[in-house]
């Protein structure tokens, strides 16, 4: 028998076998009673269908017969079992009339083989027709008879029939004349098989035919035409009932609605259908696995790139993993299954094509339902190899970065100590000659003062350069909360002399931002450059007038410094390109290195900020810091 495609996921078909109008039970392979529905528990007495599952089929049977429900004889039940499974054909047992107490009733029992699903042994479709009419046939005129079957065909909750042996209808209950919008009172039935969908007659008609002219069952899905003009699908089944002698009596039928079932089924084969597609086209090796890992599911990207399809999956992640990594990484993963969490993991796989092993991440997820109670493991891995790689080549180059970088260091100070060596001795030198030597040179202490004035500028360059350098560090000094008040006055008191010699006014207000979180020796060297330029370049004449604020940012919050003062200014038209660019001088007059707005600037965009500059030639200049 060839299988069967494999019902929808996510449907439960327990429900639907529980909910089955007629009796009947699932049996395994040799007989054993696996499960019963509803209608075969009502059947039983008391508790004694609950005590039948996983027993034999002998229990079941003498059950029945403890119910008076009359089923066929024991003897033909094995022969039966095997021919149903080895056939795939249904087969029909009739029970033979025998002496019976008042109000027994006879059973035609119906054996099918299921089909095996994966890896599911076979069983077995047991299903019982209540046949007692057939094999008693009671006064077809007599009232009594003929009430009782309206009774009974009026209470069940689906649609109704019967036919004739030769397959003409001949009745149908009120729950059928309801949906075709017939009246049952007028003229007797309508055949309610004309009501199929124009697309479905043909195929009904023909598996009609077959099951009269065999008498076998009869089943098929059709499309219903409801009495509002909508059509519905409907399952149609029916029975032969036989005489003693097994000759067709009449044909006992039901059509249940199974539009919402239907509905739902094709659309999970739709979203199945859409999930594999995503599945089969992420870039991603996608799995599920059971509890403890196996794998029950892989797509193509994890066939082509491992090699192995499921079944040769089933041996386990091991067969992957490098030797030299396989306890570890096995281990890991034997810990997160039995967690039940979420999890992510780097390992290597090997690539089937080339044997070469690349760095995955695999990110498990755990399913669990309404219980809580876990279905499955839903899982990624994703190849990672050129990035892994790529973090390596990145890591040693900042390596050799770092020692570059402590190289250039060593080369700084050595080369600021060897420089300012000489200068300090000729500096010395310098001062002892001029406190013991006698000049008769007039000019000699312009000379003198010359000499004084390039030895400043050696010592301001070489600090300068030696500042830029610190900057360009790509590790500076961690940032903190530096109080700004004790900073500015600090930088104040540094250069107390010269603004008491220049008469100079400085105001302070950071009452509105009283600390700023900053690199502190980046925030002291913009203060001391700022305050030491307004007070170089003040202009002549005039005492110098600064003032040093700091504010939150209206916008974003953060702190605004503000340094202004009314020195000579700075011609913007002519300078404005070069304002920040290193020796960059704008007053030939005054003494300087040129490097004082270009570190200003380079320290402020190195934290993100940025800095502006307003001025007016002879009247001052506005320094505006967004750190």
């Amino acid at each position: 028998m060839p299988p069967a495609p494999a019902p929808a996921p996510g449907f439960d078909f327990q429900l639907v076998f529980a909910a089955l109008p007629t009796p009947h039970a699932l049996l395994g392979p040799s007989g054993q009673v696996l499960v019963l529905n509803d209608a075969l528990l009502a059947l039983l007495p008391g508790p004694a269908g609950t005590r039948l599952p996983g027993r034999p089929l002998a229990e079941l049977l003498h059950a029945c017969a403890a119910a008076e429900a009359l089923l066929p004889p024991a003897a033909d039940w094995p022969s039966a079992l095997a021919r149903a499974l080895a056939t795939g054909q249904a087969e029909v047992l009739t029970p033979a009339p025998q002496r019976a107490a008042p109000g027994a009733r006879y059973w035609q029992a119906t054996l099918r083989a299921i089909p095996a699903y994966r890896r599911s042994p076979p069983g077995l479709l047991l299903g019982l027709l209540d046949v007692t009419d057939a094999l008693q046939p009671a006064d077809p005129h007599s009232l009594q008879s003929q009430a009782r079957l309206r009774i009974f065909a009026e209470h069940l909750p689906q649609q109704m029939w019967t036919a004739m042996a030769d397959g003409r209808l001949e009745f149908f209950n009120e729950r059928t004349a309801e949906f075709l919008g017939e009246d049952v009172g007028n003229g007797g039935p309508t055949d309610w098989r004309r009501a199929v969908h124009p697309d479905d007659q043909e195929a009904a008609q023909a598996r009609w035919r077959q099951a009269v002219a065999q008498g076998t069952p009869f089943e098929v899905e059709v499309r219903l035409l409801r009495h509002d003009g909508a059509y519905r699908w409907v399952l149609a089944q029916a029975e032969a009932a036989r005489d003693a002698q097994g000759r067709v009596l009449r044909w006992y039928g039901t059509n249940t609605d199974i539009h919402p079932l239907r509905t739902l089924t094709r659309q999970l084969v739709r979203r199945e259908q859409e999930f594999r597609f995503l599945v089969e086209h992420l870039p991603h090796l996608v799995w599920a696995a059971t509890a403890d890992g196996r794998l029950t599911f892989v797509n193509q990207h994890w066939v082509a790139y491992t090699g192995l399809a499921l079944d040769q999956a089933q041996e386990g992640w091991g067969q992957l993993l490098p030797p030299e990594d396989r306890p570890v990484a096995l281990q890991a993963l034997a810990a997160h299954w039995a967690s039940g969490r979420a999890f992510e993991l780097h390992t290597r796989l090997r690539e089937a094509s080339t044997g070469e092993y690349r760095w995955f991440v695999h990110r498990g997820e755990p399913l669990y339902d309404s219980r809580g109670q876990f279905v499955r493991w839903y899982g990624t891995s994703t190849d990672v190899d050129d990035a892994v790689r790529t973090q390596g080549l990145l890591e040693e180059q900042n390596q050799r970065l770092t020692r570059a970088n402590q190289d250039f260091d060593n080369f700084v100070y050595a080369a600021s100590h060897d420089l300012k060596q000489p200068i300090n001795n000729m500096a010395g030198i310098f001062e002892e000659l001029t406190r013991t030597a006698y000049f008769r040179d007039p000019e000699a202490v312009q000379l003198v003062a010359y000499f004084e004035r390039a030895l400043t500028q050696i010592y301001g360059t070489i600090d300068d350069l030696t500042a830029v350098v610190q900057l360009q560090r790509p590790q500076p000094a961690p940032p903190e909360a530096v109080a700004l008040a004790p900073l500015v006055h600090a930088i104040v008191h540094g250069v107390q002399a010269q603004a008491l010699r220049l008469r100079a006014d400085i105001s302070v207000d950071v009452t509105r931002c009283p600390s700023v979180l900053y690199v502190r020796s980046h925030l002291q060297s913009l203060l001391s450059n700022l305050l030491g330029n307004a007070l170089k370049y003040a202009a002549p004449g005039r005492p110098p007038r600064i003032s040093i604020s700091a504010v939150p940012d209206a916008k974003t919050g953060r702190p605004v410094l503000t340094v202004q003062d009314n020195g000579l200014g700075i011609d913007l038209d002519r300078f404005g390109p070069q304002l920040f660019q290193q020796f960059a001088r704008f007053h030939a007059h005054i003494d300087g290195t040129g490097m004082g707005l270009y570190l200003v600037n380079r320290i402020v965009e190195s934290h993100g900020g940025r800095l502006e500059v307003a001025s007016v030639v002879d009247a001052g200049t506005t320094f505006t810091l967004y750190l």
